[in-house]
């Protein structure tokens, strides 16, 4: 195996580093390179678009009038002052994009945990500026309650579930959650 050298590269890297070094050290020359500006980055008309997003009500269970350590409690809330279970779901429904999002429609889907049977239910959600968000609340179906001792109701919470609102981001639309039940 032979090894070629070639005597101009060492040359020529020198060559380069003192025109570097030179450009350096010449002030008018690094003033001229620091002060030029970066051209900004053009705005892409594609981003120009709203994006809804599903966001839990309540931060803690004593948020949601539940007693601490009660489980779930993001969405879960209400017993309309009779004690016990929640007995609705709360969200809230985010406009994060630049401009704003036309009505809309946000669709909850309630399932049995035991029965595996579904309730859907559509909430209208009126027009929503840049940057605001707007809190809906539903009566959980009795019938998502299973029996027994995981009385759960679990469900899906979708922000433009056929996709009629053209979004910035698409894939951050839903949300799942459970709430505790009634004990039977």
């Amino acid at each position: 195996m032979t090894t070629t050298r070639f005597p101009l590269l060492p040359t020529a890297r020198a060559g380069l580093l003192g025109l570097c070094l030179a450009c350096a050290a010449v002030p008018a020359v690094r003033a001229q390179t620091a002060a030029v500006p970066m051209a900004p980055k053009a705005v892409l008309t594609s981003n120009d678009k709203p994006d809804l997003f599903i966001h839990p009500f309540y931060k803690s269970p004593e948020e949601a009038g539940l007693p601490v350590g009660f489980p779930n409690v993001a969405f879960c809330g209400g017993n309309d002052g009779q004690g016990g279970p929640a007995r609705r779901v709360y969200f809230e429904v985010h406009n994060r994009g630049s401009v704003a999002a036309p009505a809309s429609v946000v669709r909850v889907q309630f399932v049995n945990p035991q029965t595996q049977q579904t309730r859907d239910v559509d909430v209208p959600v009126q027009p929503l500026a840049a940057h605001t968000h707007v809190v809906k609340r539903l009566a959980i179906p009795a019938d998502c309650f299973s029996p027994g001792s995981s009385a759960m109701c679990r469900f899906v919470i979708t922000a433009d579930p056929v996709q009629q609102v053209a979004e910035r981001f698409e894939n951050n639309n839903a949300q799942r959650s459970s709430c505790v039940g009634p004990t039977f």
